[in-house]
């Protein structure tokens, strides 16, 4: 039984992250509510790179450990970019 992730679901959810890229990237600038719209940006950042570290970077099947480590790490920088962006 092979672990590796299929090219069809690597093809998908790249196709899914660029569209939510697109959904971010192309949200209107100053609107009435911008905390909903870095909410927006955050939560899309937190499952791209969730994808990122299980999928692309083949770690759906390593320690837990590790695992966990760099999903802190992306919690962690994406909130404080997030954070930076609410309070400049």
């Amino acid at each position: 039984m092979t672990t590796a992730v299929t090219g069809n679901r690597l093809l998908i959810l790249w196709l899914i992250m660029l569209l939510l890229t697109l959904v971010v990237a192309l949200s209107p600038g100053h609107t009435g509510n911008m905390l909903l719209w870095y909410g927006l940006a955050w939560a899309a950042t937190l499952v791209k790179g969730w994808w990122i570290i299980q999928d692309f970077m083949e770690l759906r099947q390593a320690p837990a450990f590790l695992r966990r480590i760099l999903q802190g790490w992306l919690f962690i920088t994406a909130t404080a970019v997030a954070l930076t962006a609410v309070w400049q």
